[in-house]
C-alpha cells in the first residue's frame, strides 16, 4: 500500500471509534468496520504476526474449514505452497464499513456541538462533558459517544480510564452508513443500560430525535413552543437546535459568537466542580496479561481485558504499514473477536501458508536464535554498567521462557537502578548503533512477578 492508497482508505473509513459490544471488538460502529481495518493492518504486516499469537494447529483447521481442498495431510510443504499458489483469492466486499460521503457534516457538527456544550456545562452545571475516545462502561460493553455528559453518584461515577455507569446525556451524531446503528443498536443498550437522555443528531437531514427514559423506555420528545430543549434531568440546561442548523448551513460563520446552548438561571460565577476522576480504582491499562482466546469462531472479550488491551484510536501510516499503539493487543482482539475461520478469509491462502512454513522452520533453529540473543543482551548489560553506572540487571520475558522465539519476542533487560530519563537515552543511544534484535531497557514494574534471569 502506498502512501496516497492509505489516505484514500482513510478518509473513507468508519468512524475512528474502538467499542467493545456484545463482546465484539468493533471499530467504527460495526464489525465490518473491524473486519475493514483488520484486513488493512494484515496487508501490511502480513500473516506472520497472527501466527506468532496463536497455535499454528488452529490455522491450519481454519484453512482446511475455508478451503477443503487444501493438502495440508502433505508432508512435502512445496506441495501445499504450490496449492496455495494457485489459489484465486478474492477479498470480501467491505466497503460497508466505510462511512459514506457526507461532505464533512458530521465532523463539522460533532466538533461545534461538542464545544458550544463543553462551555456551558463548563460554566454552569456541576458535572463534565466528554468527546470521543472516552469509554462508558455498560454491562459488558464499553461505548464510546460522540459526547456524554455525567453529573456523578448515583447514576455514574468516573474513573480514570472510564465512565462507570450511564452518562445522564448521550448524544451520538450519525453517519450515512451507520445511522441504523446509532438509531436501533445502540439505542437498545442505551436504553436498556439506564442512559437518561438520548440525543441522535442527523446533519444531513439537519434533524435531531430527543429521546427520553420513561419507565424504562425511551420516548421521543421534541422542543417546546420557542424551539427550546430541556434534558429533564439537567434542567438548568437550555438547548437551541435550531441555531446549531444554521450554523452549519454557513461556512464561515464564527462559532465563538453563536451560542446553541444557555444555563438557565446564568450563574453569577462559574460553579465550583465538586465531581472528580477517580485515577485509582477501577479497570486499568495493562492490567490483564495478554492470554488471547482464539478459536476457530469468535470468542467473548471482557470489558476488563478491553479497558486494559484498547489503545487510544490514533491510526497511522509509515514504512509501507499501518499503526496502532499496542499493535500486538489490537490484533488479539480481532482474532477474538472474529475468530480464525473469517481471520484467514481477510489474506490469500499462500500468505498464511508461507507464514506458517516459515515459523515451523524458526522453531528449528530456536537453540541457536536464543543463544545468540544472550550474547546480545550480555553485551547491552555490559555497555549499560561501563557507560551509566547500572549495577544490578535481569533478563525477563522471552529469553528465560521455555516456548520458542517468535514474531512479537524481544530482549528485556529489566534494570533496576537508572532513571526512567536514564534508560531511555540509554536505548537511544543504543538503537543508534544496533537495530537487531529488539531489545528494551525495562523499569522493575514491567514484570512485576515474572520469572527474571540476573544477569
Amino acid at each position: 500500500m502506498t502512501e496516497d492508497e492509505f489516505e484514500k482508505w482513510w478518509y473513507g473509513q468508519p468512524e475512528s471509534k474502538f467499542e467493545l459490544i456484545d463482546g465484539k471488538f468493533t471499530v467504527g460502529n460495526s464489525l465490518i468496520g473491524s473486519q475493514l481495518l483488520f484486513r488493512m493492518i494484515l496487508e501490511g504486516w502480513g500473516a506472520a504476526p497472527v501466527v506468532a499469537l496463536v497455535d499454528r494447529k488452529l490455522v491450519w483447521q481454519a484453512l482446511k474449514v475455508v478451503y477443503p481442498e487444501i493438502p495440508i495431510d502433505s508432508d512435502e510443504p512445496t506441495i501445499i505452497q504450490t496449492w496455495a499458489s494457485r489459489v484465486n483469492h478474492q477479498p470480501a466486499d467491505l466497503s460497508a464499513g466505510s462511512k459514506g460521503e457526507d461532505g464533512g457534516k458530521h465532523f463539522k457538527t460533532r466538533y461545534f456541538l461538542h464545544r458550544q456544550l463543553s462551555k456551558a456545562i463548563n460554566f454552569g452545571v456541576d458535572g463534565n462533558t466528554i468527546g470521543p475516545d472516552f469509554l462508558m462502561h455498560l454491562g459488558n460493553n464499553g461505548f464510546t459517544p460522540d459526547m456524554l455528559v455525567y453529573c456523578g453518584k448515583p447514576l455514574n461515577y468516573p474513573y480514570n480510564w472510564y465512565l462507570q455507569g450511564p452518562a445522564d446525556l448521550v448524544i451520538e451524531v450519525t453517519l450515512p452508513t451507520h445511522a441504523k446503528q446509532d438509531r436501533e443498536v445502540k439505542r437498545h443498550y442505551y436504553e436498556a443500560g439506564g442512559v437518561p437522555e438520548y440525543w441522535i443528531v442527523d446533519p444531513q437531514h439537519q434533524q435531531i430525535e430527543f429521546l427520553r427514559l420513561k419507565n424504562g423506555q425511551y420516548q421521543l420528545q421534541y422542543p417546546d413552543s420557542e424551539g427550546d430543549y430541556c434534558p429533564h434531568n439537567i434542567p438548568n440546561l437550555v438547548f437551541w437546535p435550531e441555531k446549531l442548523w444554521h450554523y452549519c448551513r454557513i461556512h464561515d460563520y464564527d462559532h465563538f459568537e453563536l451560542a446553541i446552548f444557555d444555563v438557565n438561571p446564568w450563574p453569577s460565577k462559574q460553579i465550583k466542580k465538586t465531581l472528580t476522576i477517580d485515577q485509582e480504582g477501577g479497570f486499568k491499562p495493562n492490567s490483564v496479561p495478554m492470554n488471547f482466546r482464539v478459536a476457530l469462531e469468535p470468542m467473548p472479550i471482557s470489558f476488563e481485558e478491553f479497558v486494559s488491551w484498547c489503545p487510544s484510536n490514533k491510526v497511522e501510516y509509515t514504512n509501507d504499514k499501518i499503526h496502532i499503539s499496542k499493535m500486538r493487543e489490537i490484533m488479539g482482539m480481532f482474532l477474538m473477536t472474529l475468530g480464525m475461520v473469517e481471520t484467514v478469509k481477510l489474506l490469500s491462502p499462500q500468505q498464511w501458508v508461507t507464514a506458517l512454513i516459515a515459523a515451523q522452520a524458526n522453531e528449528l533453529t530456536d537453540a541457536t536464535t536464543k543463544a545468540e540473543w544472550w550474547e546480545v543482551a550480555k553485551q547491552a548489560a555490559t555497555f549499560l554498567r561501563e557507560k551509566y553506572g547500572a549495577k544490578r540487571l535481569a533478563v525477563a520475558e522471552d529469553l528465560v521462557a521455555p516456548h520458542p522465539l517468535n514474531y512479537w519476542s524481544e530482549i528485556i533487560l529489566v534494570v533496576y537502578d537508572l532513571s526512567r530519563e536514564k534508560r531511555r537515552e540509554a536505548l537511544e543511544e543504543w538503537y543508534a548503533k544496533y537495530k537487531n534484535p529488539p531489545i528494551y531497557f525495562a523499569e522493575p514494574e514491567y514484570v512485576g512477578d515474572g520469572i527474571t534471569n540476573a544477569i
